[in-house]
């Protein structure tokens, strides 16, 4: 499976036929972006939503070789798009980020790789910037193929709202989060989380 989603086509197709791209898309209304905003989009994939997004200065990182690809030809001229991992090294080459997105990400990564990310997330931000993120979760009332969707995601780390937003408390000072389960063709559970109030800066 891992193989065939390498497929940009593939890909973009599963996300829509299930519905998930919906939630995306749900994500970044949630953001009220603006022209000008400075985006920074960690596991952009093949950026397939990057025409629904203003005129903002956009910086994709993504380790598939196939979807950076992908997005370079189709969206490169108006953002850059790196086939790299997100680290520290990146930070004094951004300007202060008014939105970072994790679009289905954390779920792939433990615990102390999540601790990092956000980090440097909330290093990236602009004072007044926030992050998103959205991925599967568990809750007690879900839907029974849904908590099936869950627990056989690709990623090895779904967790429970709490552990998400445990982890998002210990480099943000302000955290919301909502359940999202009647917008996807195949029933899903999935978690939006909102991060701002940096408790860490470019400089620490």
């Amino acid at each position: 499976m891992k193989s065939l989603l390498g497929s940009v086509p593939l890909y973009v197709g599963l996300q829509k036929a299930v519905g998930a791209h919906r939630v995306r898309y749900l994500a970044l209304e949630r953001l009220d972006l603006k022209d000008g905003d400075v985006i920074l989009d960690v596991g952009c994939g093949p950026a397939y939503y990057f025409d629904r997004l203003p005129n903002v200065k956009y910086y994709g990182f993504d380790t598939s070789e196939r979807y950076i690809d992908h997005a370079r030809k189709q969206f490169g001229a108006r953002g850059e798009f790196r086939c790299e991992i997100f680290t520290e090294e990146h930070l004094p080459d951004l300007p202060p980020v008014d939105k970072v997105i994790l679009m289905g990400l954390l779920h792939h990564l433990t615990d102390e790789q999540c601790r990092h990310l956000l980090d440097l997330s909330a290093r990236a931000l602009a004072p007044t910037g926030e992050v998103m993120s959205i991925d599967p979760t568990f809750e007690p009332k879900q839907n029974p193929i849904a908590k099936w969707m869950s627990a056989n995601d690709r990623g090895e780390h779904v967790r429970h709202p709490e552990g998400f937003v445990a982890l998002a408390k210990e480099s943000f000072g302000d955290i919301e989060g909502e359940i999202v389960n009647d917008i996807t063709r195949v029933p899903t559970t999935t978690w939006l989380m909102r991060m701002r109030k940096p408790l860490v800066t470019a400089g620490n």
